[in-house]
């Protein structure tokens, strides 16, 4: 596992920078191994949150190349629960907020099985995906979205624009926020625009993470945790600006910024004042607020292991549910690995592996009614209604879910 510490702001290139979190090492959030290969090892990284003391943008202290990553990819759109309708809200928000042109071209870079770009086709766009996790490019190809199997960088956008023009459209989910070289990205964005283009990324945000307690997106595919403030100064330096912010309830809160090109066809609107002013009453980038976060996650965390030691003592036998990348980050710092014996999942392609450090084997949902744990922790709380809906039988035979966050419940 190739890593390393960064030393400089991804934004501004300044080296002052201050750690503002710090949460127990893992291996790489998403490395769900096989049985064959848990005797290879696991390298375990640490994962701190560094402030630049310059333009106050907030980063993982340590990144993982990005190959090892997405080249041994095994997340689809498909296995989240909530992206179907998600995208389709997208979409619609963007097609009426923007009116971008039937026949214009929709971009998606990280476009994975093509869910969002399928919402772009029926809106009367011609699509283009690009994504290179192994095999996903012909997957979402056959269903009639084309897909490049491609690292988006600066060069190869120019054989993109030379081979298709410029676009109407650019989107990046839960992309941006994963890239270690910002600057490179953004010089191939801009590549593909002009004045009436518009480039949408969404990302979770770094202000509402702290507000919501969501501090298990901590891992090391999130590379940037992004405010509004610092990001209008680095687009100002690209001849860039955001010209529209949205709160959006996705992974425990999240934001969706609009960008064009400096002077573009669009006016900025009044939203991307309104979350600057937000930030700052709420203390960024004050250290204060960094301390609080420090400390609330550490009383969390204390009064977990205190809650299930104490159904540990009782002979309860405990299990997870949710094997996802804020499970392993959840699971590490909370110390699981003394507590849990399996972790379910519905996403078939996780069933049969093992967690990532701990090596916890992962179990079809079904399994809960063979096994009959006391108590299943919910590590995908932010699913808690859908997969309780889906398992009021193990409610019905007396089994109890238990939610580690936002705080300690036991339903």
């Amino acid at each position: 596992m190739k890593y390393y510490q960064s030393t400089s702001c991804r934004l501004c290139k300044s080296k002052n920078l201050t750690q503002i979190l710090n949460l127990t090492p893992t291996p790489w959030a998403d490395d769900y191994r096989i049985k064959e290969k848990l005797n290879e090892k696991q390298e375990i990284v640490p994962l701190n949150i560094n402030l630049c003391e310059e333009c106050f943008h907030a980063q993982l202290s340590h990144v993982i190349d990005a190959n090892e990553v997405y080249l041994n990819y095994t997340y689809e759109s498909a296995s989240s629960m909530d992206l179907q309708e998600h995208f389709k809200k997208f979409v619609s928000t963007i097609t009426k907020k923007f009116n971008p042109r039937k026949n214009g071209l929709a971009v998606d870079i990280g476009s994975n099985d093509g869910m969002l770009l399928n919402n772009f086709k029926n809106y009367g766009m011609k699509v283009l995906g690009i994504d290179p996790m192994p095999g996903i490019a012909e997957k979402a190809s056959k269903k009639g979205i084309p897909t490049l199997n491609e690292f988006f960088n600066e060069k190869y956008s120019f054989d993109m624009q030379k081979k298709y023009g410029k676009a109407t459209v650019i989107t990046a989910n839960n992309l941006v926020a994963n890239i270690d070289d910002l600057d490179e990205f953004i010089r191939g964005v801009k590549n593909l625009m002009d004045k009436d283009s518009i480039f949408i990324f969404e990302s979770f945000y770094f202000f509402l993470q702290i507000k919501n307690f969501v501090w298990d997106f901590t891992y090391h595919e999130h590379c940037s945790y992004f405010t509004i403030k610092p990001l209008v100064k680095y687009l100002a330096k690209h001849d860039m600006e955001i010209i529209d912010v949205e709160e959006i309830p996705t992974k425990g809160g999240s934001m969706r910024c609009t960008i064009q090109l400096k002077g573009g066809n669009r006016k900025v609107n009044s939203s991307v004042f309104k979350f600057i002013e937000l930030e700052k009453n709420f203390g960024f980038p004050e250290k204060k607020i960094f301390i609080e976060y420090n400390k609330k996650i550490e009383n969390s965390k204390q009064n977990f292991i205190n809650n299930i030691t104490k159904l540990i003592s009782e002979g309860k036998k405990i299990s997870a549910y949710g094997a996802s990348a804020t499970s392993t980050t959840l699971t590490h710092h909370y110390e699981m690995d003394k507590f849990i014996d399996q972790i379910y999942d519905d996403f078939k392609i996780k069933q049969g592996l093992y967690s990532p450090g701990h090596h916890v084997p992962v179990f079809d949902p079904q399994k809960i009614y063979d096994h009959k744990p006391d108590y299943i922790i919910l590590l995908a709380w932010r699913f808690k209604d859908k997969i309780i809906e889906r398992h009021k039988k193990y409610l019905e035979d007396g089994g109890h879910f238990i939610l580690p966050l936002p705080e300690f419940k036991i339903i």
